[in-house]
């Protein structure tokens, strides 16, 4: 273990020769009972965090009401602990400044303030506040892995600009396996939170290289890979510049180098652990999923398709289908991000027996979201006339789904008293609410029951908000949340109405998971 503490050490950025160096150390520590402590009554064997980015509680309301007609079918419904949670960063910086006072907060007062104001987009003094000042999906992710409150755009570092241990680290240090999973870009802010460390979170060639490289990720899965467009259809030769399919920007996300040594199967940047074994094909997901797949080496699973799994495709190109919010055909040669995720439990329960850490993310819901001003005189034309309400339905169906997933499997795999489950978001996004809500204060999404488009609106800020989200978590070592309640809020009890108006902060969420990891 002195060994690994060397590998991973807080205060300094992985080293991939070191790593190579301790090979054999890791492979050890991998496999090792006495890595982790037994799991007991407040320790749990796997632990799963699943993220639905950008997901206002307006958002989690309007997918319920589609998918379930209510709160009530969701499969975190009666999931027994329930808080708010605020998200807020360390200050509004996007670059380190050096200083570590705490300059933005949450206020409940201010938060559900209904004083008119003579401004038509944010026509409340409580969308005014909310909407001032935001974290980012990077500072969020960074707060939900590390516990750290930092600066926006940083992956895991703090605001003196030096890097931070964060989850998989320290899962790592006991021998678990260690995964992320998501919908958009396997480099982007929210899975590289949990599986890297950076200034910035647009450094997506250095944050996809690090996870690739350093040997403390078993599993990761995707989009942001070259060759296919946002439509999942392949890409030309030579790409048109600024093409709307996405194919001039295939290689944003991962460098041509470390693409090249996962195609052939050779080692990125000296991973101590080896190759990669890379998947693509919407077949060899599903294949994961049944099992069916080796776990001899770690597994990088990169759908076919450019930047987002579902949200970013072309109407015109995949034609309608009524049935849909969006009313458009999906892609059908990807997986959903239910199928990826019991795929990386199947394939991670294989890779040690000291248990798994997973993250789950549904991050297109993010992007759908930053639709919010589309159709306002200031973007028309530049995203389409209106919001992608029926997309960011589509996304949270998704995701609930994924959670779906997550429940059978924790109920096929020891139960909860061996599982951890937490399911959250990271931020607001546009505070979506009723189709009243310009004028009436906080108006609640309408329910128009189950498979029909329920009354909804954005402020259309196209941005993030400072508003509380909500979170649930089931499963041994989820009552410690309870101990890090931070305050009551009134406003969250009586116009949100998921809990009794208790909430925490994003960082008690990478503490509770931490003293999990850690418990005896």
């Amino acid at each position: 273990m002195t060994l690994m503490k060397l590998v991973f050490s807080p205060r300094a950025p992985l080293k991939c020769a070191s790593l190579l160096l301790l090979t054999t150390a890791l492979a050890a520590c991998q496999s090792a009972p006495s890595a982790r402590p037994t799991a007991g009554a407040s320790a749990p064997k796997n632990i799963i965090v699943m993220i639905n980015d950008g997901a206002g509680w307006g958002t989690w309301d309007a997918a319920a009401y589609w998918q379930y007609g209510s709160r009530e079918g969701t499969p975190y419904a009666d999931f027994p602990q329930r808080f708010g949670v605020s998200t807020f960063p360390l200050n509004s910086s996007g670059q380190p400044t050096g200083e570590n006072t705490q300059s933005i907060s949450y206020d409940p007062a201010r938060a559900w303030d209904t004083t008119e104001v003579p401004a038509p987009d944010l026509p409340f003094v409580g969308y005014q506040y909310l909407a001032s000042v935001a974290t980012d999906s990077a500072a969020a992710g960074t707060a939900l892995s590390s516990g750290v409150k930092t600066y926006n755009n940083a992956i895991n570092f703090n605001n003196n600009g030096q890097p931070v241990d964060y989850s998989a680290l320290w899962a790592k240090q006991r021998g678990m396996a260690t995964g992320v999973v998501t919908t958009v870009p396997f480099s982007h802010a929210t899975p590289a939170a949990f599986a890297a460390q950076n200034e910035s979170r647009n450094n997506y060639h250095a944050l996809a290289h690090q996870m690739l490289s350093q040997g403390h990720m078993d599993l990761i899965m995707g989009a942001g890979g070259p060759g296919f467009d946002v439509s999942g259809k392949p890409c030309p030769a030579t790409p048109k510049p600024d093409s709307p399919d996405g194919c001039d920007t295939q290689w944003q996300y991962v460098s041509q180098e470390d693409w090249q040594h996962l195609h052939a199967g050779t080692v990125v940047g000296g991973n101590p652990v080896g190759p990669w074994r890379l998947i693509r094909s919407r077949q060899d997901f599903a294949r994961l999923a049944q099992g069916k797949l080796p776990a001899d080496r770690p597994l990088i699973g990169v759908a076919e398709v450019a930047n987002t799994l579902q949200q970013a495709r072309q109407d015109a190109v995949l034609g309608a289908d009524a049935s849909r919010p969006s009313g458009t055909k999906a892609i059908d040669s990807v997986p959903d991000l239910a199928t990826m995720t019991t795929g990386a439990l199947e394939f991670l329960k294989r890779r040690s027996d000291q248990g798994l850490l997973l993250m789950v993310e549904g991050g297109a819901t993010d992007w759908a979201a930053h639709t919010s001003s589309c159709g306002t005189e200031w973007h028309y034309g530049e995203c389409g006339d209106q919001p992608q309400y029926g997309r960011l339905i589509e996304e949270t169906v998704d995701f609930n789904k994924a959670v779906e997933a997550v429940v059978a499997w924790v109920e096929a795999n020891g139960g909860w008293e061996r599982n951890l489950l937490i399911v959250t978001t990271d931020h607001d996004n546009s505070l979506p609410m009723g189709t009243d809500a310009q004028r009436v204060a906080f108006a609640p999404v309408v329910n128009h029951g189950k498979g029909r488009m329920p009354g909804l609106s954005f402020r259309p800020t196209g941005n993030h908000s400072n508003a509380l989200v909500p979170l649930w978590a089931k499963g041994v070592g989820s009552e410690r949340l309870a101990d890090r309640v931070k305050g009551t809020d009134p406003g969250y009890r009586d116009h949100v109405g998921l809990n009794d108006g208790r909430y925490i902060d994003n960082t008690d969420v990478a503490e509770v998971v931490k003293a999990a990891i850690e418990a005896p």
